[in-house]
């Protein structure tokens, strides 16, 4: 069983019918024990792309289909993941938002699926445990 906290690169890979995304999101879907998990910094990434009261009510909706997760990082350990990047070299390698998310992913013990590399540079530093998907398109 993984839970997957998918990040707003593979959402927005998937708006554009990108073939290898929307394959791998199909199959966690599919799979009995698998699930699609939020966190809140996740969920206002992902809203924070709409135009429109009604896209922001729709992604909200849309969104809500995962399950939250229940224990929120500590400070500690998002300031710990961001000293790690630092510390490696990799001072830009990722924002704020995505550290957060790494951070819930890591206290729950869960997959962070992505189509960019942010989380891949996270996952080098810590035991983020994290799942890259290259786009297609």
């Amino acid at each position: 069983m993984t839970d997957y906290l998918v990040d707003n690169s593979v959402w927005a890979r998937l708006a554009t019918g990108d073939p290898a995304i929307t394959d791998r999101l199909r199959r966690i879907e599919r799979a009995p024990a698998d699930l699609f998990v939020t966190c809140p910094p996740q969920v206002l990434e992902f809203c924070h792309s709409a135009r429109t009261p009604e896209d922001h009510a729709h992604y909200r909706e849309q969104i809500s289909l995962g399950f939250p997760l229940e224990r929120a990082p500590d400070e500690s350990l998002v300031l710990d993941i961001q000293s790690a990047l630092w510390n490696a070299g990799m001072v830009r390698a990722a924002g704020s938002v995505d550290i957060l998310i790494a951070g819930y992913a890591i206290v729950n013990d869960v997959t962070v699926l992505a189509a960019d590399h942010d989380f891949g540079y996270i996952a080098r530093v810590t035991d983020l445990q994290f799942e890259y998907v290259a786009p297609t398109v």
